[in-house]
């Protein structure tokens, strides 16, 4: 009998010392979990530099600065209104003042869905973005980086965003594609969407045409993102679509099938 006590107590053994491994090893995957969690949570309570900055600086100059924006965009109203061309440049500031006294006033519905304070800081040929977003216990800053070129097109330009983040923990752009669209679609603004190797690109087209233009079509051939400033440049009138000359780098379409231009011409007309 001693060498069945003897197993007995080797198999009671084992099995103790598999309760203990599978206890630490549980607790070690509990703590390794909740370590994980309480990094996401405080990753998402980072606040990107450069929309602290953007706050701030907002709040300390946004008459003067809103006036500006406001006084650029009238001017750039009445230069499109004529045949020819015509251009315009916008700082990052001015974007920001008008931003945080315009954008809820004129267009509510883009901020209805827990965020508020969008700011952009124009930098390295590209555009940051962020809005503060809180919903339930949430509260983070979501970020992300846009770079903006035309296409052969006239007036689709080709956004490209990457570098989503909540706080500093990254996001995946590919489940985001449908809100931005709704999001957009809300704006009156239309995006369609280029499946490339470097990710999903943004295809938003601005009407050449509309009701409220004394000259059509109005076409864009330049847009530029550096040192603070937002410069745009086109053409209007009959002729502009005709001598459509694009300045600067060019999106190459990938999944994407452009229609002719005289199928865009004909739906524009009848916006």
């Amino acid at each position: 009998m001693q060498w069945f006590r003897t197993m007995v107590s080797s198999e009671t053994v084992m099995k103790k010392r598999l309760w203990i491994g599978l206890g630490l090893a549980t607790g070690i995957v509990l703590t390794a979990a909740t370590a994980m969690a309480w990094w996401a949570v405080d990753q998402t309570r980072q606040v990107p530099e450069f929309y602290a900055e953007a706050t701030h600086s907002s709040v300390q100059s946004e008459p003067f600065a809103r006036d500006q924006m406001n006084a650029g965009v009238k001017q750039l109203q009445n230069d499109a209104a004529k045949i020819g061309s015509w251009h315009a440049a916008f700082t990052d500031r001015q974007i920001n003042a008008w931003l945080a006294s315009e954008l809820p006033l004129k267009f509510p519905q883009l901020l209805a869905r827990g965020a508020t304070e969008p700011r952009v800081s124009i930098q390295d040929g590209g555009l940051r973005v962020a809005a503060r977003y809180v919903k339930g216990r949430l509260d983070t800053v979501v970020s992300c980086r846009i770079n903006v070129q035309l296409t052969q097109q006239p007036n689709m330009l080709a956004v490209h965003v990457s570098d989503l983040r909540a706080g500093a923990l990254p996001l995946p752009l590919s489940r985001f594609i449908n809100g931005i669209s709704r999001a957009a679609a809300e704006g009156d603004v239309s995006i369609q969407w280029d499946e490339t190797e470097d990710g999903p690109v943004a295809l938003v087209r601005v009407p050449p045409e509309h009701s409220r233009y004394v000259v059509s079509p109005v076409i864009v051939e330049s847009v530029e993102l550096s040192d603070h400033f937002l410069r745009v440049a086109g053409h209007s009138g009959p002729m502009a679509e005709s001598v459509y000359r694009p300045h600067g780098p060019l999106h190459e379409f990938v999944s994407f099938q452009p229609r002719s231009r005289t199928a865009v011409r004909t739906e524009s007309r009848w916006q």
